[in-house]
Order: C-alpha cells, then sequence, then structure tokens
C-alpha cells in the first residue's frame, strides 16, 4: 500500500468503542467518538496556510520535506461518566516521508493546536505514531483489518506534574459508517 493511499482511507465517518486502562491504578474506562475525517490534497489552502506558519515557527523540520496531505479530523467524545461530549477539530499533516531499507516509511507529522511534532513509520500496513514532549511520551498504532473496519492501540507515560509516572494504555475498534465524497469544484 503506498503511504498516501493510507492517509486517504482514514477519510469517512467513524464510531470508536474505546477501553482506556491506567496501569498504576488498575482503573479502566470507557468511552465512544464519532469522528468525521477529511483527506486534504497537499496543495489545498488549508493545507498552504498551515505549511506557512509551520515554515515560519521555531519548530525545527527535517531540510527538504513538504506536506504529503492532510487529514481534518472532527470529533466528539464522550468517557464514561461525563454528561457532556468533548468536541474537538484538528489538522494533521504527515510530511513526506523517508524510504527506509525495510521498506516501511518514516516521517514527521505535524499537529495544529501544539508545537510539538510527532515521528510516523508506516511499515507493513501499520501506521505507528510516536510523541516525546517534556510532559509525556506516547505510541499509537492503527490498522485496517478491513476497509470498515480498524484498529487502535495507545500507551502513554506522564513525564512531569503531579502525575509523573502515570503509565496509561488503550484501545480502540473504529467502524466505518460512511465516505463523505470529494466536493465538485
Amino acid at each position: 500500500m503506498e503511504i498516501v493511499n493510507f492517509f486517504e482511507n482514514l477519510a469517512g465517518r467513524w464510531f470508536s468503542q474505546r477501553t482506556t486502562h491506567a496501569l498504576s491504578n488498575q482503573q479502566s474506562k470507557a468511552g465512544k467518538s464519532d469522528l468525521e475525517i477529511a483527506f486534504l490534497a497537499p496543495d489545498t489552502d488549508e493545507i498552504k496556510q498551515f505549511w506557512q506558519s509551520h515554515e515560519q515557527s521555531q519548530i525545527q523540520l527535517p531540510g527538504g520535506v513538504a506536506p504529503l496531505c492532510g487529514l481534518s479530523i472532527q470529533q466528539s467524545s464522550t468517557l464514561e461518566g461525563d454528561s457532556q461530549p468533548k468536541v474537538s477539530t484538528t489538522l494533521l499533516v504527515p510530511l513526506t516521508p523517508n524510504l527506509q531499507e525495510n521498506k516501511a516509511f518514516f516521517g514527521t507529522l505535524l499537529r495544529s493546536g501544539t508545537s510539538e511534532s510527532s515521528t510516523y513509520i508506516l511499515e507493513e500496513e501499520v501506521l505507528t505514531i510516536i510523541t516525546d514532549s517534556p510532559e509525556a511520551h506516547s505510541e499509537e498504532r492503527l490498522w485496517f483489518i478491513n476497509n470498515n473496519l480498524r484498529m487502535r492501540t495507545g500507551t502513554t507515560e506522564l513525564k512531569s506534574g503531579p502525575h509523573s509516572g502515570l503509565r496509561i494504555a488503550s484501545f480502540c475498534s473504529e467502524i466505518r459508517l460512511g465516505v463523505k465524497l470529494p466536493t465538485a469544484d
């Protein structure tokens, strides 16, 4: 699978069922989310503006990279015990990858609302996203069982603050509810 095709396949409406487990205190919580993910070509105005703002920021990016594509993600999530859903919108922009000897794609992932960047690796049709900041280290893996069912696992370890050392693991199963067709220009 080509890397752009993997990101294109993420587009659509998804229902996500999640279980999160805090390893230190053995507490688990269930949650659910509705996701609306739109694939954006690298030449769209939204991606161009995002890229220009990052070029002017203080983020250290590898030389010779450019946006590969973008994903606009609208999410409405509810955790067990919460009465109000948490609603957010995020723009993810993977930069052009390097191809490693083992045929894995390796690159940088930028996210709106933060000055931190992540590393992504696509190997054997499994996407791994690694984010390391002064506050936390997280790793998330995402893969497709078929075109309409994907799995996601994650681990996070908090590195600072009152919950330093807290480790959290999560598992999501996500079902595609539909694909938003591109609009004609």
